[in-house]
C-alpha cells in the first residue's frame, strides 16, 4: 500500500518489480518457496515474467552496494573483496573480484561460492538471556515477562551494538524487573546496576559466536586462492564494535583493507534496489551445486545396475536415468552463459520433457535417482512438424541451457526451429 501513496499512485501494482534478497545458504528450494510465497501476498501473479520479482543473495546485494565505494576504497581491476554480510539470524559470505578492463564498465565477477551459516546477532541474545538467567535464578520467579524482556531489549540496544572487548560491561536493571534497587555483591549487583567482567562477556555471550564468523571468514579466504585486498563488514551485525575488531586481529595481516562501508544496515537493502536497475554488474557466477537432466546413455556393463537396462528405439543397450551434468559445484558461469548438449529422442511427434535435477553432494551423481538428486523445474518443449517424419522418427536436437540470475531458460533447437521455455525456480512460462 505505500508503494500507492505519492508519485507512485499514477502506476499500477502491475507495473512494479519486486527485488527480494535471500541468504546465499538457501538452496533453489527454498529460493522456489520466497517465490511462492511472494505469489501468495499478491506481490506477483503466477503468470507474470520472471523478471518481475528477481531473487538476489544478501551478499551479492551488498557488493552492489558496495561496488559504488570500489573508487573510493582504491580497488582496480583485478582487485579481489569480501563482503561479510552478518545480520541477524544468517552470516553470508561471497568473495568477488573488479572487473574492469580499460575502457570498459566495470563488473563483479564471483569467484567463491557463496556460503553462510546461522551465526548472527540472535545467538549473542541467546547467550545472554543463558547468561541473566543463570545470575538472576534466585531471583527469576518474582520477575514478571515483560520485565525480563525489558531486561533483555537493555542488552540488545544499550550493550550489544557498543561492546567493544576491553571494558566490563555496567547494566541499568529496568524498573519493570522489581530490582532495579537490588544490591548482590555474588553477581556483581550494586544499586540496580549490574556489573559483568569483560572476560565473561567475552567468553559466554559473544566468542562463541564470533569464532563461527571467523571460521566462515577462513574458509572463504582459502576458497579464493588470491589473495583478498578487502573485507566489507555489513548488515547490522557488521556494525558491531567488537566484531569489527576481531576480524582485524585475525585477518589484518592477510588483507589490507576491513572496513565497514556507510550505513551497513542498509546495505543488502539498498543493493537490491541497485540490483534491480542493474542485473548485469555481476556477470559472472560461481555454481554451488551440481545442475543436470535425465538422459538415457551407453550401458556400462558391470557398472550399470541391471534395473536400469533397456533397449532404445534404433536397438542399441542403454542405461535409463543417467544424470547428464551441466554445471559442477565450483564451476564459473557467466550470466546467460549457454551450457550446449546434444540429444536424440523418439518421441515424435509428441514434445520434448526434460526435468531440471539438483545435487548437492561433493561428488558427481551418476543416476537421478541417487541420494540427495532432487527435481527442481519441469521444460516442456514442444515438437517442431518435420515434413515427412513418421511418428517414432529419430530426431536429433540440442539442448542448451543458460544460468542467468535466478532462472534458467531451456531451449531446444529441433531441424532449424528454436523453442526456449524460461523456468523460474516455483513457475514456468513458455514462448
Amino acid at each position: 500500500m505505500e508503494l500507492m501513496k505519492g508519485v507512485f499512485k499514477a502506476y499500477s501494482p502491475s507495473q512494479f518489480q519486486y527485488c527480494l534478497t535471500v541468504p546465499a545458504m538457501w538452496s533453489d528450494a527454498a529460493k522456489n518457496t520466497m517465490r511462492r510465497a511472494a505469489i501468495g501476498a499478491g506481490l506477483i501473479q503466477e503468470g507474470d515474467p520472471p523478471n518481475r520479482l528477481i531473487l538476489i543473495s544478501e551478499p551479492e546485494a551488498a557488493a552492489m552496494y558496495c561496488e559504488r565505494m570500489v573508487d573510493r576504497f582504491s580497488l582496480k581491476d583485478g582487485d579481489r573483496f569480501m563482503i561479510c554480510d552478518a545480520g541477524g539470524g544468517t552470516v553470508d559470505l561471497i568473495v568477488f573480484e573488479v572487473n574492469e578492463p580499460p575502457g570498459k564498465s566495470r563488473h563483479l565477477r564471483e569467484v567463491t561460492r557463496g556460503h553462510g551459516a546461522s551465526c548472527g546477532s540472535v545467538f549473542l541474545d541467546a547467550n545472554m538471556e543463558r547468561l541473566l538467567e543463570r545470575k538472576f535464578r534466585r531471583y527469576r520467579k518474582g520477575i514478571k515477562a515483560c520485565g525480563w524482556a525489558s531486561l533483555m531489549d537493555t542488552f540488545v540496544d544499550m550493550v550489544k551494538p557498543m561492546f567493544n572487548g576491553l571494558e566490563d560491561v555496567l547494566i541499568q536493571i529496568p524498573q519493570a524487573t522489581g530490582l532495579e534497587d537490588l544490591n548482590d555483591p555474588e553477581i556483581g549487583l550494586e544499586e540496580g546496576v549490574l556489573c559483568v567482567p569483560v572476560e565473561e562477556m567475552k567468553s559466554e555471550v559473544f566468542e562463541p559466536v564470533i569464532s563461527d564468523v571467523l571460521d566462515l571468514i577462513q574458509k572463504q579466504l582459502h576458497q579464493s586462492q588470491q589473495k583478498c585486498a578487502a573485507i566489507f563488514m555489513v548488515g547490522g551485525f557488521g556494525q558491531s564494535r567488537y566484531l569489527e575488531d576481531r576480524v582485524r586481529q585475525e585477518f589484518s595481516h592477510l588483507v589490507d583493507l576491513i572496513a565497514v562501508p556507510q550505513r551497513p544496515g542498509l546495505a543488502v537493502v539498498r543493493g537490491a534496489v541497485y540490483a534491480g536497475l542493474n542485473t548485469k554488474t555481476i556477470n559472472m557466477r560461481v555454481a554451488r551445486r551440481w545442475y543436470g537432466v535425465d538422459a538415457n546413455m551407453p550401458f556400462e556393463e558391470g557398472v550399470d545396475p541391471e534395473t536400469k537396462k533397456i533397449i532404445s528405439h534404433d536397438g542399441h543397450i542403454r542405461c535409463k536415468e543417467r544424470f547428464s551434468v551441466y554445471v559442477r559445484p565450483g564451476q564459473q558461469i557467466g550470466v546467460d552463459e549457454c551450457v550446449s548438449k546434444e540429444y536424440v529422442t523418439w518421441s515424435y511427434p509428441k514434445g520434448l520433457d526434460s526435468p531440471l535435477y539438483v545435487c548437492n553432494s561433493p561428488n558427481q551423481p551418476k543416476y537421478i535417482t541417487d541420494p540427495g538428486v532432487q527435481k527442481i523445474a519441469d521444460f516442456h518443449i514442444p515438437m517442431p512438424e518435420i515434413p515427412g517424419a513418421q511418428p517414432r522418427t529419430r530426431v536429433v536436437f540440442r539442448l542448451n541451457m543458460y544460468f542467468g540470475l535466478t532462472e534458467v531458460r531451456a531451449e531446444a533447437v529441433i531441424n532449424g526451429n528454436t523453442y526456449t521455455t524460461i523456468c523460474s525456480f516455483g513457475g514456468r512460462t513458455s514462448n
